[in-house]
């Protein structure tokens, strides 16, 4: 019995759409499929990697930048044995997924390895360490990326912006066309 009814689950799913509308009526479902965002598909090697710094240590493939809520996705590379300086993430949390490579924080007990994954409340100030293999994760990020010197000085930021702006000079310098559909 399915809960709160008389019917056995098995008579509501043979009547499979007729729960639907029994739950949600049929004009919010129809709402629903004309408003809502087009699915978007996107095949990540037709993608550049788009330095991400001034000495080419990191670099990135844009998956998707949401100007609605500040929220950009992509793919992060970091060449093997680097320390990305010390930074911090405000504004919102960070969502990474390890796929290659081993990197953690300074100071930290954990390692991220293939398969790993990793959430960050906004706020901390760390350092990104990797290891003898280049690295790449996925990464959801939102909010303002600062960057900090040594006593703590805000020395540089990035946020949804900055980093689209990187993706689209780099697609402007080598003739890449730019993909307006990664915007959304």
């Amino acid at each position: 019995m399915i809960a709160g009814s008389m019917q056995p689950a098995r008579y509501h799913a043979m009547k499979g759409a007729t729960i639907m509308n029994d739950i949600i009526h049929q004009s919010v479902i129809e709402l629903a499929e004309k408003m809502q965002l087009p699915e978007r598909i996107v095949n990540i090697g037709e993608l550049p990697w788009v330095p991400f710094t001034d000495n080419e240590s990191c670099f990135f493939k844009p998956l998707r930048f949401d100007l609605s809520t500040g929220t950009w996705i992509y793919l992060f590379k970091i060449k093997s044995n680097q320390a990305l300086g010390r930074h911090r993430h405000t504004g919102g949390s960070v969502i990474g997924y390890n796929i290659q490579g081993k990197w953690g924080y300074e100071g930290r007990e954990w390692t991220a390895t293939p398969g790993t994954f990793i959430f960050e409340p906004p706020g901390d100030i760390h350092t990104l360490l990797t290891g003898d293999e280049e690295v790449i994760t996925l990464f959801i990020l939102s909010g303002t990326l600062q960057y900090f010197d040594d006593n703590n000085q805000i020395v540089g930021q990035d946020d949804i912006y900055t980093v689209l702006k990187k993706y689209h000079h780099y697609c402007e310098q080598n003739g890449i066309a730019i993909r307006e559909d990664l915007v959304y």
